[in-house]
């Protein structure tokens, strides 16, 4: 990982099209804005995680399509089962 130091108004180049630049530090804050092109997806740790984790459970419920226990699907989405249960079966 790389890390830099930088003040209001100073900004780090990524490559020859996004720009970041310290807006404003406010306590234990940092406020930055990012330019970049807009088919660059820009999103923040949290919500790229649970982007990531939809898309897991998508694709676990698309290989199994007949495994949609309710119960499976719940323990599946608490992150008590790492794969939904293969033996659950509709009724």
């Amino acid at each position: 990982m790389l890390v830099l130091t930088r003040r209001i108004d100073e900004s780090i180049a990524i490559g020859d099209q996004i720009i970041i630049t310290v807006l404003a530090v406010e306590g234990d804050r940092v406020k930055i804005g990012i330019n970049a092109p807009r088919e660059v997806i820009i999103l923040r740790q949290e919500i790229f995680q649970a982007v990531q984790e939809q898309n897991k459970i998508q694709e676990k419920l698309i290989e199994n399509p007949e495994s949609k226990g309710i119960e499976e699907l719940r323990k599946f989405l608490a992150g008590e089962s790492d794969q939904p249960d293969q033996n659950v079966k509709e009724k």
